[in-house]
């Protein structure tokens, strides 16, 4: 398994890239590893920190629980995760138009 763990960020700010390409910028209150940790696979980003930066984690084994065990966070997740597969969808849908 990959993904070790789901990372809160709780001071400093990073930078979060897929594939090289700089996505987003992330700072207290954001969060990243929910992905790694569903699917039980690679990881799709790479979060590089542009400041001094403190997480708080959550290993697999306890976030699974948690998961589990709260519902509201479960669809929360879900909500999420739903959010990035429509933006990948329409990222990949101007792709193919600019490729035209």
């Amino acid at each position: 398994m990959s993904g070790v763990g789901f990372f809160i960020v709780a001071e400093g700010e990073a930078l979060v890239s897929v594939d090289g390409d700089e996505v987003a910028t992330i700072g207290a209150g954001d969060h990243f590893g929910e992905l790694a940790l569903i699917t039980e696979g690679e990881r799709t980003a790479t979060v590089t920190a542009t400041t001094r930066l403190r997480c708080l984690v959550i290993p697999f084994w306890d976030f699974r629980r948690f998961a589990k065990d709260n519902p509201d966070v479960s669809w929360a997740l879900l909500q999420h995760l739903a959010g990035l597969l429509v933006g990948e969808r329409a990222r990949r849908s101007r792709a193919e138009v600019l490729q035209i």
